[in-house]
């Protein structure tokens, strides 16, 4: 016996239920055409699914006067159902684009008048569901799990999101999601962090093999290049990444690296007893890594004065990690950008002009080294930056794109799983 049949008047609950049981059931034995098939038939060409009780179930869902609105999360849902199920596989994925065009093709009445009838009740809903933010956010994820090629620099920023797992999370998730959708994006993050990193190790590897085998036969130069290569996993040159690299892993002017220069901080000679002073030295911190030519114009007294406008009342306080973590924090909205309300971002464009981005994202890693805890803080910046240019075409954005491929090779560098310490060879 059916579920609803013991039921007189079922819930809503209940029916919505039923229904995401049985869609459960029909991703997990069904091929996805067949369940793209009966997804059409269902909600969309109304009067044509094979299951009765589902058609009444709907029908039932879609009376009353808060109906329609109950209808967005429920409709929703059953769209993840499928698209839950479909992401898993690298070769399904682009079902999700094929929903999302399926749903773009609904037509129905703008408003509802009268007594509707049950197809016209359900197109009036699909079409508000199409026309709501949550058909934004599948558009997003489906752009985002098919790519769009990289070298079409007039699609807009926003098709290079999966590029960065490091933005996933903020650009992606809302704290009200369900727990599948959460869990779907975590696992899409570790997932390309750890190809990317792969990726990478084998790409330098390969292009330091072939650099020794030209260094010991240039006259080998020719066949080497008719070799098989392995893809540069990245959007920059090959000198781009050494030099990238070299500066975030290898000595700072034949001095320290930015990892020692960090670790030095917080050595018992060095670190700073009161939050003044731990003002002033993370100010001398920070510049060290700076041409003094540009520092000493103007970067240096805006940074100065910020920093002494920083919680001014705990000048005289022990230092504690509290306040640490809030002025990194506080010194990276300055560097960076502080939030979509307030996106300026002018301090951070003078040092992409005037350091160029590779030393532009090795100041703010420096921060990130000092405090670890910030580094989630940063990534968040990152992600205010993106949205506020992700309609912007890619070619006009280029400086934004270098940016997010280098804080990539900074994450990779400084936190990821591969070795990448032989890049000095380069």
């Amino acid at each position: 016996m059916n579920v609803l049949d013991s039921h007189r008047n079922p819930s809503p609950d209940l029916l919505e239920q039923t229904i995401y049981q049985h869609l459960l059931d029909c991703v997990r034995t069904e091929n996805p055409d067949q369940v793209l098939e009966r997804f059409q038939q269902l909600f969309i060409q109304y009067g044509t699914y094979p299951e009765y009780e589902m058609r009444v179930a709907l029908d039932s869902l879609l009376r009353g006067g808060s109906a329609t609105q109950r209808f967005l999360p429920f409709f929703n849902r059953c769209c993840f159902i499928l698209i839950n199920r479909w992401q898993i596989n690298p070769l399904e994925r682009s079902r999700v684009a094929q929903l999302v065009d399926l749903l773009k093709q609904v037509r129905g009445p703008s408003i509802i008048v009268g007594q509707p009838s049950p197809s016209g009740r359900l197109r009036f809903a699909v079409q508000e569901y199409v026309r709501s933010p949550l058909f934004g956010r599948l558009r997003q994820l489906a752009e985002f799990l098919n790519p769009q090629k990289d070298q079409d620099e007039r699609q807009p920023l926003s098709t290079l999101l999966y590029r960065y797992p490091y933005l996933y999370s903020h650009c992606m998730t809302k704290q009200e999601d369900e727990a599948d959708y959460l869990q779907m994006i975590s696992t899409a993050k570790k997932t390309a962090q750890k190809k990317f990193e792969q990726d990478l190790s084998s790409y330098l590897t390969h292009s330091l093999l072939a650099q020794n085998s030209l260094a010991q036969n240039p006259l080998m130069q020719n066949s080497a290049s008719s070799k098989v290569e392995i893809k540069n996993p990245t959007l920059l040159s090959s000198k781009e990444i050494a030099f990238t690299l070299k500066t975030y892993l290898t000595k700072v002017d034949s001095r320290e690296t930015y990892r020692d220069l960090a670790q030095q901080f917080w050595t018992p000679a060095y670190q700073p007893k009161s939050y003044a002073a731990f003002k002033t030295s993370l100010h001398e911190y920070l510049m060290s890594s700076i041409p003094a030519k540009y520092g000493s114009c103007r970067f240096n007294d805006q940074l100065h004065g910020y920093l002494k406008n920083l919680y001014p009342e705990s000048a005289a306080a022990p230092l504690s990690d509290f306040l640490v973590v809030r002025t990194c924090n506080q010194v990276l909205n300055f560097m960076v950008i502080e939030s979509k309300q307030r996106p300026a971002h002018s301090v951070f464009m003078d040092l992409l002009n005037n350091l160029g981005s590779t030393l532009t994202v090795g100041l703010v890693l420096k921060v990130v080294l000092l405090c670890g805890k910030t580094k989630p803080y940063l990534d968040r910046r990152f992600s205010v930056l993106f949205q506020h240019y992700e309609s912007q075409t890619r070619s006009s954005v280029r400086w934004l794109v270098g940016c997010l491929e280098k804080l990539n090779l900074a994450w990779c560098a400084h936190f990821g799983s591969q070795n990448l310490s032989y890049v000095n060879l380069l």
